[in-house]
């Protein structure tokens, strides 16, 4: 079985036909006048070309890293761009974490200051209440 970039004949068509369906009427039109034909492996190979200039248009040409691999047929750097971005994402999650510990910690000092005062306030009222029933 013939595999190029990591895909065989029938996945490569069913990845064409999805891409597709995908397009307007007029488009689908203007990339069968471009030659869009998806049938024979040398054929199927130039309509994701085909198809990739469409995919570029309807998203303003606006592509990800990660879409820009996979659009190539690069799954493997697909999957490692992924990967970077998820560790990206994980750091700046563990940042904001330690933003988040770091007021916590702070409401929870003023918290416990505020706690001590009232206690100290509660005890000098209670030490002047007996003072004042005892004479």
């Amino acid at each position: 079985m013939k595999i190029i970039q990591g895909l065989n004949y029938r996945q490569w068509q069913q990845r064409n036909t999805d891409k597709f369906k995908t397009l307007t009427v007029a488009q689908q039109e203007e990339a069968r006048t471009k030659g869009f034909f998806n049938r024979g492996w040398e054929q199927v190979q130039k309509s994701w070309d085909i198809l990739m200039s469409f995919v570029n248009i309807v998203n303003n040409n606006v592509v990800t890293i990660f879409d820009h691999k996979l659009n190539k047929g690069d799954l493997l750097g697909a999957i490692n761009q992924s990967t970077y971005e998820a560790e990206q994402l994980q750091n700046i999650v563990e940042k904001e974490v330690d933003k988040m510990d770091k007021l916590l910690q702070k409401a929870t000092d003023i918290f416990n200051k505020t706690k001590k005062r009232f206690a100290t306030y509660e005890t000098a009222m209670e030490y002047r209440y007996n003072d004042q029933t005892t004479t």
